[in-house]
């Protein structure tokens, strides 16, 4: 299946979902409360968190010519250092960490998301991945500002740390929209479906942001629309002739992985602090930010070395 009719597909079930959940909220068969966060939360880990976890694998066929047997003596402590070193310093530089890693995962989800329908390289595309990826910041910002306050309150980052750039959130996303989209023009001028498709995918997820709960709205882009696209890519790695077979060894491979983030992550909502709601955006923000580090400097090394 081309990478178009898999966006298509992709598209179509973030607005089905995105419009169920939105008729849900408006007639109040779903308020956006704990039961919310949560689901969010089991979401977030079935199908986001796991678009990383075939970390092993990559680190597997960097390091084994070098290390041979010995590759997984280098490669685990290490990846779980590198994720120990961020939550550390989130705890003692938080408004730093944060900024950071808001930056780093911004380029990120952006340079991911464009290379889904075309390969390019260059300071104006990284340039571009970045805006493209900034737009879930300022969209948050601009139109959950309040939600956004607590979130980063819950993160250790107090209001008064950017009061100031509140002010400016409006000018910020206004900005961040028009020079991304006259940076897309000009890079895919002569690619015009390509265009019209990733222009699209901004205009879901802007009304995903601006109708739907900033937790929920997080959550399906970073999982129908991120991950997803990062997910289609090992499926082609591990059987390019057939995308079904691929997908199901992509599963079979990743359920261990997964499965025990999920119980790091369970036993760290228990354990953190009294307020739950506190617990599950320190898990899901902190824990994606630790697990972030390692993994781009797999894609980053995997990329140099092919």
């Amino acid at each position: 299946m081309e990478n178009k009719k898999i966006h298509h597909l992709m598209l179509l079930v973030f607005s089905i979902f995105g419009l169920v959940n939105y008729f849900l909220i408006k007639n109040n068969i779903v308020a956006d409360n704990l039961r919310l966060l949560f689901f969010c939360f089991f979401m977030i880990l079935i199908l986001g968190v796991s678009h990383g976890s075939l970390d092993h694998f990559r680190g597997k066929n960097l390091f084994q010519p070098m290390l041979k047997k010995n590759w997984f003596i280098f490669f685990y402590p290490g990846y779980i250092l590198l994720s120990l070193i961020v939550i550390f310093c989130w705890t003692l530089f938080p408004v730093i960490t944060l900024l950071l890693f808001l930056m780093v995962a911004s380029y990120h989800f952006g340079e991911e998301d464009l290379r889904f329908f075309f390969n390019s390289k260059g300071y104006f595309f990284n340039l571009v991945s970045l805006l493209k990826g900034f737009l879930i910041i300022t969209l948050s910002f601009h139109y959950s500002h309040e939600t956004t306050v607590v979130f980063f309150e819950y993160l250790m980052v107090p209001q008064i740390e950017y009061e100031k750039l509140s002010e400016f959130k409006s000018l910020l996303f206004s900005a961040n929209l028009i020079f991304l989209i006259v940076g897309l023009i000009y890079l895919l001028k002569k690619q015009i479906n390509k265009l019209v498709l990733i222009l699209l995918e901004i205009i879901f997820i802007i009304m995903s942001f601006i109708y739907l709960p900033l937790i929920l709205a997080f959550s399906m882009y970073f999982c129908f629309l991120h991950s997803s696209k990062h997910i289609i890519g090992l499926a082609n790695e591990l059987d390019s002739q057939n995308m079904s077979n691929g997908l199901k060894l992509f599963v079979i491979k990743a359920i261990p992985l997964t499965f025990l983030t999920a119980i790091c992550a369970f036993l760290s909502i228990y354990f953190l602090d009294q307020n739950i709601n506190k617990n599950i955006i320190q898990v899901i923000f902190i824990g994606l930010a630790s697990l972030t580090l390692p993994h781009i400097l797999l894609e980053i090394l995997d990329r140099r070395n092919e």
